[in-house]
């Protein structure tokens, strides 16, 4: 399967497929062997292209005491429809917290948006690539796993995030999916 059709088969799915409340996050070089096979969907690309080279840098964070209000404007100003989620103090990233959570997880079950922290609603369960991973066992990563963003951590900090529009930007250029990913905002 290609990223195109990798992309479509995510369809509405929760952007990181996480729970709330579970497990910390796990790092994509601890070599799970349930995630194997790693060419399957990026047979095209170079060998050497890794993770640094198509994330995006410097993501913006939220403490998990923020209110559920204050990361929704941080998305609006910065168009963006994730943030990563740290401790406070030790900025260790702690999950992401995505405008579909909000949506979800708080709008839809009627909480208080102004009263509602972070903390309540944030996806904890996910996985997190490093900067040196490459680019192909990622793709195939997100493909398994049906997420569409993924925290980049190193030394468990956050130093990007790489999403299926930076892939496809990278990998199909000149497709329908790349160009839609890398097109500015229409407002």
């Amino acid at each position: 399967m290609g990223l195109l059709s990798t992309i479509v088969s995510f369809g509405a799915g929760y952007t990181l497929g996480a729970k709330t409340g579970a497990a910390p996050i796990q790092r994509l070089q601890s070599g799970m062997a349930r995630w194997g096979g790693w060419a399957r969907a990026s047979d095209g690309l170079p060998g050497d292209v890794q993770v640094r080279d198509v994330m995006t840098p410097a993501p913006e964070t939220v403490t998990l005491d923020a209110p559920l209000t204050a990361v929704a404007r941080l998305m609006a100003e910065k168009n963006i429809g994730d943030v990563i989620v740290v401790e406070p103090g030790t900025e260790r990233v702690a999950g992401i917290v995505t405008d579909r959570d909000i949506a979800i997880r708080a709008v839809a079950e009627g909480r208080n948006p102004d009263t509602t922290t972070v903390e309540e609603i944030f996806s904890r369960d996910l996985v997190a690539a490093g900067p040196a991973d490459s680019v192909r066992r990622v793709i195939d990563l997100m493909e398994d796993l049906k997420v569409r963003r993924l925290p980049v951590v190193e030394a468990d900090r956050a130093v990007g995030i790489v999403s299926l529009g930076d892939l496809a930007v990278e990998t199909n250029v000149g497709s329908a999916i790349a160009e839609i990913s890398a097109a500015a905002p229409d407002r």
